[in-house]
């Protein structure tokens, strides 16, 4: 954190990683009548104690009593019991969505190849459910990009004309950083890149493909696989509510049902990987759905904007550096006469949320350009998520990565991005075992999915959509907490 505090910097967050405490109750006893209270001893028998996701969540103020309500409709309990209603109509089928930190962090924990967990789960589900179609989320990922660098592009160009100070936008993707800027920093909210994540877009090509189709979406029910459990709550929200995905789960819940099924993962093994292109949906290439990008295991936004602006600039290069701490990383379009033309930026966790809020809300500008005169003597290297990129060249070495001054900033709730998302399988408490556990499932995200290129084919698929319009936009409505609520924490922690 930075030495510089303000009031609005302090609260009283409890992280995840301390121990939940039952409070001690004193009771009367049964047959006192003199008013008097007994204190008995701890039994000596240990008793189980049961804590949901929602009383972890509720007790910093992350969640409304609504939001708890919908959070428990979206369980593996609860898709055990609706798909087991569904299954007895002929007429209906299953649709299941998996995200690539999904995908990896099943294949961590089983000690499989990438390819053989996707074999297995989409053979599980298959055979256990008889799930008709299984897709991976990149096509709406692709799509989430190429609209967020075209809105990044006009919005630049409107304030270089205008002449006005530029301020940049701010990632909506994830669900955990979009909830905490609408409950707790409104005045963040019209910096929101509405843009919405793959998995609300995958939904909506899903609903798409078979519309086109004559079917209509009563006819199948969507499961999706996700990182995180705050996208159970952004697949509930009502502007998503038309993308027709009817329950997310995360791997921890996989492996619950597994167990509670009394079924073996490895058992599902299979050698078939015709499985890929049969649960595709019909128009679907496997190469591209199951596939993922450059630029992170967490969606790349930063780094496909400055992409496609570097198309724009021939001769120009891209330079990656590093910030205050591995959760901070830019990108910086340089031209060849050392002039910036763009520059985005990646930045995760909590901390560093509330320094990215101290800095966008305090006006210090003066403040501001006092500390990065002093950050620019700190040291630069590779993305911290070692991603394959052209360095900082020798002549900008006393550089450092400036998120606050970026075009865009890819803001994710979590330390380590999705890829330590809190319902991935990395039950680590050690947090130096966290950070590597992170840094290995990265590091198999570019060795083991195939990379496309998404601003070559995204135009593509918005052609291809055109007769029917997909909904890619969220609707951002910012909500004034009471004194008792302006407490939300996001986020796993390390």
């Amino acid at each position: 954190m930075s030495a510089l505090l303000s009031e609005a910097d302090l609260n009283d967050f409890i992280s995840p990683a301390l121990a939940c405490v039952k409070p001690t109750q004193v009771t009367k006893a049964k047959n006192n009548t003199n008013g008097e209270y007994e204190v008995s001893t701890e039994p000596d028998q240990l008793e189980k104690v049961s804590i949901t996701l929602s009383d972890c969540l509720a007790c910093s103020g992350c969640i409304t009593s609504s939001e708890e309500i919908l959070l428990s409709s979206q369980s593996h309990t609860v898709f055990l019991e609706n798909w087991g209603k569904l299954s007895q109509q002929q007429d209906k089928f299953l649709v299941v969505s998996v995200s690539p930190q999904c995908r990896l962090s099943l294949a961590q924990y089983y000690g499989l190849t990438l390819e053989a967990a996707d074999l297995c789960l989409m053979n599980f589900f298959h055979t256990q459910f008889r799930c008709k179609y299984m897709l991976g989320t990149e096509m709406g990922r692709i799509l989430s990009i190429n609209r967020a660098v075209e809105k990044i592009v006009a919005h630049k160009s409107q304030k270089q004309r205008a002449g006005a100070e530029r301020k940049p936008l701010l990632s909506a993707v994830c669900p955990g950083f979009l909830i905490y800027t609408e409950k707790t920093k409104p005045q963040l909210a019209p910096m929101l890149l509405n843009v919405k994540s793959p998995q609300q877009i995958t939904g909506a090509l899903v609903k798409n493909t078979f519309k086109e189709l004559g079917i209509e979406s009563e006819s199948f029910y969507h499961l999706a696989l996700m990182p995180c459990f705050d996208k159970k709550l952004e697949a509930s929200r009502p502007e998503s509510l038309a993308d027709a995905i009817n329950c997310v789960i995360t791997p921890r819940e996989v492996v619950t049902m597994l167990q509670e099924l009394k079924l073996d993962f490895h058992s599902f093994a299979t050698k078939d990987t015709t499985l890929y292109g049969r649960l595709s949906p019909p128009g679907w290439d496997p190469r591209v759905h199951w596939a993922s990008n450059l630029g992170g295991s967490c969606g790349g936004y930063a780094y496909q904007y400055v992409a496609a602006m570097q198309k724009l600039h021939p001769g120009s290069q891209m330079l990656v550096l590093e910030g205050r701490n591995s959760d901070i990383v830019e990108y910086r379009l340089q031209l060849s006469d050392n002039t910036i033309a763009a520059a985005a930026s990646e930045l995760s966790g909590f901390r560093n949320i509330q320094n990215l809020v101290r800095k966008l809300t305090s006006g210090a500008g003066t403040e501001r350009k006092r500390n990065i005169t002093a950050l620019r003597k700190r040291r630069v290297g590779s993305s911290a998520n070692s991603r394959q990129m052209t360095p900082a060249s020798p002549a900008i070495a006393v550089a450092v990565a400036d998120p606050y001054h970026s075009d865009y900033i890819e803001v994710n709730a979590c330390p380590g991005a999705c890829m330590n998302g809190g319902g991935l399988l990395n039950g680590e408490q050690n947090s130096l075992k966290r950070k590597q556990l992170v840094q290995a499932l990265n590091e198999r995200h570019g060795q083991e999915l195939a990379m496309v290129d998404p601003l070559l084919l995204g135009p593509k698929m918005e052609a291809a959509a055109s007769t029917h319009p997909l909904s890619l936009e969220y609707v951002f409505a910012p909500v004034k907490q009471a004194a008792e609520k302006d407490l939300v924490a996001v986020g796993s922690t390390w």
